[in-house]
């Protein structure tokens, strides 16, 4: 069975979509859906990592110094830390993807490599690091969101690729909905 990391390793070469007005409806639509269970799986670990970069962000940042900093502080404020997005911008328009999580069965590969960094069950860690260790853990999320973004936005070109090639089908008439429906 392949892997989360080998699909994206196939989708996002530059000649996965090599010929796609060659290929049939049904394969050009069976890519796309690979395309959003992949991003889909992407998305779901940006949250996370996005999640957990906010909360030790917020604990970098509280008051006091790194000796006087206080865990439960940031624990109490935990829902206005995850709701504001730490200050984050987010850039570009929001996609509704089909799925709205991962199959259940890709979840422990998909977080695979955000806990090796920060395991949920290491967050009440964070009081034991010091300040380069915390300064390496905010480098090391910010480098896994800014990866996971760049696939993931190669995955939505691919999937607008497709959805134009589908649009372009139907309208020149050589794709029909009553295709759809036999």
């Amino acid at each position: 069975m392949a892997t989360l990391q080998d699909d994206l390793a196939r989708i996002l070469t530059p000649n996965y979509l090599a010929d796609v007005g060659g290929l049939s409806l049904d394969d050009i639509r069976r890519m796309r859906f690979e395309c959003q269970e992949a991003e889909t799986a992407l998305s779901y670990l940006r949250r996370l990592v996005q999640g957990r970069l906010d909360i030790v962000l917020a604990y970098v940042n509280s008051a006091g110094d790194a000796e006087g900093r206080d865990l439960s502080s940031v624990v109490d404020a935990l829902p206005e830390i995850l709701a504001g997005g730490g200050g984050r911008t987010i850039g570009g328009p929001g996609r509704n993807p089909v799925l709205h999580s991962p199959n259940t069965e890709s979840l422990d590969e998909v977080t695979q490599e955000l806990d090796a960094i920060l395991g949920a069950d290491n967050l009440s860690g964070l009081a034991n690091l010091d300040q380069t260790e915390l300064a390496e853990l905010v480098e090391q999320l910010r480098e896994l969101e800014n990866r996971v973004s760049t696939e993931r936005r190669g995955l939505h070109e691919r999937i607008d690729t497709l959805q134009a090639e589908l649009v372009a089908r139907h309208k020149s008439g050589q794709a029909s909905v009553d295709g759809l429906l036999s």
